[in-house]
């Protein structure tokens, strides 16, 4: 029996696969069956089930991660992120909100270093039952929601606060979670089962007619067929668009207003909020340096201080709470982070790509970025793609003596044998 083997047979591996096993069943399908019901459940299940993969991870052996979250902390990624949230912290002081933004900075970094360390120390060998955990939860969900969505109760369609309905936060955690499950289906070569499932997703956001959640789940299923062939000149490709896209976005809302002005066209809803935009950006561009402070944006939204026009963008929320420094700092880690998705294995690059273009299709079309359940929502989806890079070495049977070489060795010293160099 080798090493490894004999360490799983011990009860506190048994216990540690346990933990993790119901953990992961909380985080890939607890969380998006219980958004159908609730919007308050991600806030509960998210660090419950980070909580119980995170304790199962160093019961089984917390070797490996503490090296990898180094690894990950002094990488180009990890450094421009840790900046990143040095300069949102080093913004409460200018922000006119200080106390509700410290606490939703404090929500934001902490959930994000919980999830980075659950990455950081999930076992390098994840079971292959873990990745069908996310394909059915989604599975049980899409269902669930057409089922309602036909069917139109109230409370189902009714909006919250932010205006986002349970469908339409159902709708958009299906567009974002879809991916990281397609990959896990596509790496078992469950290509019928992966169909079926981006059809489940695509449906449920089409009954309801979310535009943006349509548009998001084309580019994502448009990257990831791309990817397929050549995930690296995908990567490139992206790089070259989204970092543009960040920088001049405050450039593209003052030419698109002018436009309008130009031509004397009556603007629509879209046209309105960059005209909204562009309008604060004459008004106040000393602060396109510094921005107007973390929070500022969602908190200026909920008093009134900004127009009901105001974007709700990514893009916005960016430029107005952080402003040039800020703006910089996420170009770059989309960048690296881009970089990275098309760098790994290609069994889940096409995946990985197809996540990333989703998500920030979403974010920049307009959904709440800057509320905590999105950012937990990402968190997830960044626990899920863990598992299923970290599953890619089962894609493949390996052959006997990678199994387990001292079996030969043995074998051969029990039949008087001596091993040859190449055995060793």
């Amino acid at each position: 029996m080798s090493v490894a083997s004999r360490h799983a047979d011990t009860p506190a591996a048994d216990a540690a696969k346990l933990l993790m096993r119901l953990g992961l069943a909380v985080l890939m399908i607890a969380l998006p069956c219980a958004g159908i019901v609730s919007r308050g459940a991600i806030y509960v299940l998210m660090p419950v089930g980070a909580i119980l993969v995170l304790g199962g991870a160093l019961l089984y052996g917390p070797d490996h991660g503490s090296r990898e979250l180094r690894a990950a902390i002094f990488s180009p990624a990890g450094a421009t992120a840790l900046f990143l949230t040095f300069w949102a912290g080093v913004s409460l002081i200018w922000t006119p909100f200080p106390a509700e933004a410290a606490t939703r900075f404090l929500q934001i970094v902490g959930t994000t270093f919980l999830v980075a360390l659950v990455a950081a120390f999930l076992p390098d060998r994840t079971r292959p039952f873990d990745l069908y955990l996310l394909p059915i939860g989604l599975v049980l969900t899409a269902i669930v929601s057409l089922v309602l969505a036909l069917g139109g109760p109230s409370w189902f369609w009714g909006p919250s606060e932010f205006a986002e309905s349970l469908f339409e936060r159902t709708a958009i955690a299906l567009i974002v979670l879809v991916w990281p499950a397609l990959g896990a289906l596509s790496l078992r070569e469950h290509w019928i089962s992966a169909a079926g499932l981006a059809l489940l997703a695509a449906g449920v956001a089409l009954a309801g007619s979310a535009q943006i959640a349509l548009a998001a789940m084309g580019a994502g299923a448009f990257t990831f067929a791309v990817a397929m062939s050549d995930p690296g000149r995908m990567a490139l490709l992206l790089r070259r668009i989204l970092t543009p896209l960040i920088l001049l976005a405050p450039g593209l809302a003052l030419l698109y207003a002018a436009v309008f002005k130009t031509t004397g066209f009556e603007p629509g809803p879209a046209s309105a909020s960059l005209q909204v935009w562009s309008d604060l950006i004459a008004e106040q561009w000393p602060r396109l340096i510094t921005g107007h402070g973390f929070d500022m944006a969602n908190r200026g939204l909920s008093i009134g201080y900004l127009p009901a026009r105001t974007p709700k963008s990514l893009l916005f929320v960016l430029w107005y709470d952080l402003g040039l420094v800020g703006a910089v700092a996420f170009a770059l880690l989309v960048a690296h982070v881009v970089r990275l998705a098309g760098g790994i294995t290609p069994a889940v690059a096409p995946a990985a790509l197809a996540g990333l273009v989703a998500t920030l299709t979403l974010a920049f079309l307009g959904v709440a970025a800057a509320q905590i359940w999105w950012v937990t929502l990402i968190n997830c989806v960044v626990i899920a793609f863990a598992i299923l890079i970290k599953g890619t070495y089962r894609t493949q049977r390996p052959s006997a003596p990678a199994i387990d070489p001292e079996f030969e060795l043995r074998k051969n010293a029990e039949e008087g044998a001596r091993p040859d160099a190449s055995q060793l």
